[in-house]
């Protein structure tokens, strides 16, 4: 059923609420989630449940193969479109597409993310997608991907592109305690702090390693998918040497905020942690989660006496581990269901609201986003 949404502020002048579907694959690289919204880009008026659309097998490996490793063209290009025809079948299968839908916000599969050389690229064929929607509903359909290299290109880390919906989701609701921050946990984990209500309040940054490291190892030690609620992790010790080199010597750390992160840029940590057994190897990484989400919110100015709450989104807080390692560390952290959104739609529902931004010319990012020397409307449109 839809849940109604507050308006945070009156809408911007001469717009009205427009239907969007926003789709976001992360870069667990499993599926690709589907939400649709109701906004006119700067409330979010109502949405309702997403949709969860997983790949079919062989397409992870495949996905991780062309993030870390250089593979012909042609298979890029055949993955490309391997992928985006997921995002048809996706929204086909969702049941939410219908003569109400305006525009479709889709992130694409990021297989590489380098903001320190200005570089990022989302795999997704926003022609062939606007097409096929399109033969759908016998009428066009604007689709807007690559959201992220307008930043880029003003001097920004291209990520994360959140924040901004982080303060009108939680200003919509009337519900929010500030100061706040609220943190997705996705493969990579990012934080945005809210000051108050007010946009100027707003300040993000990429963490460090989400869930992405942790899959990694639980996937090769135990051929398990993940860590099912954190019980490797709960069961394993801390190895203090190797978290501590992580947060000393892995060059993500060393970069002021904010920054962002690309998932792989992490797995020396992996090999640090060879010798370790399968339970203290997950307690290691679900520790380095923390100490990332941890740093990054005091570099902000933040002490868990003076943030009122920490709200979790993503699959992360499905970890027992990390949701403990968070509260021990004196965080006082709520899940976002408390805010009236389930903690999986988040992002697909970001990038519906983006897709209005877009049309609307209406900002992505500033300068307490992710460091881009102006705000910054990014997007292409194909119609």
């Amino acid at each position: 059923m839809p849940r109604k949404v507050s308006p945070a502020s009156k809408a911007t002048a001469n717009t009205k609420p427009i239907t969007a579907l926003g789709l976001m694959s992360g870069t667990s690289k499993d599926g690709v989630d589907v939400v649709r919204l109701l906004t006119d880009g700067v409330n979010v008026i109502d949405h309702v449940q997403h949709y969860a659309h997983h790949y079919p097998r062989g397409l992870y490996a495949r996905l991780k193969e062309v993030a870390t490793a250089d593979i012909p063209l042609s298979q890029v290009l055949q993955l490309e479109r391997d992928i985006t025809e997921e995002y048809v079948t996706a929204i086909q299968r969702s049941g939410l597409l219908d003569e109400a839908v305006q525009v479709v916000g889709c992130h694409g599969q990021t297989i590489r993310h380098l903001p320190h050389q200005g570089l990022t690229w989302q795999l997704g064929d926003p022609n062939f997608l606007a097409e096929k929607l399109s033969a759908d509903l016998g009428r066009p359909v604007p689709v807007v991907m690559d959201f992220r290299r307008r930043d880029l290109a003003a001097g920004g880390e291209g990520a994360p592109l959140v924040p901004l919906f982080h303060q009108a989701m939680l200003a919509g609701k009337g519900l929010a305690k500030y100061p706040c921050a609220l943190l997705n946990i996705g493969g990579v984990a990012n934080v945005t702090l809210l000051a108050s209500a007010s946009t100027a309040a707003v300040q993000a940054t990429d963490c460090g390693p989400g869930m992405g490291l942790l899959d990694q190892w639980v996937q090769h030690r135990t051929g398990a998918a993940y860590d099912d609620n954190g019980t490797l992790a709960k069961a394993g010790k801390v190895n203090q040497r190797v978290l501590a080199r992580a947060l000393n010597e892995l060059p993500f750390f060393q970069r002021p905020i904010p920054r962002s992160a690309d998932r792989y840029e992490f797995n020396a940590v992996l090999a640090w942690l060879e010798k370790a057994t399968s339970h203290d190897g997950a307690a290691t990484l679900a520790a380095l989660t923390v100490a990332g989400i941890d740093q990054s919110l005091r570099g902000f100015g933040a002490t868990p006496k003076g943030l009122k709450a920490l709200y979790l989104a993503g699959g992360g807080p499905r970890n027992a581990a990390v949701r403990e390692g968070l509260e021990q560390a004196g965080w006082k952290i709520m899940l976002a269901d408390a805010l009236g959104w389930e903690p999986l739609a988040v992002e697909a529902a970001c990038f519906a609201w983006l897709a209005v931004r877009r049309l609307r010319h209406l900002p992505f990012s500033t300068p307490a986003t992710t460091g881009c020397g102006h705000p910054t409307v990014g997007g292409v449109v194909t119609a």
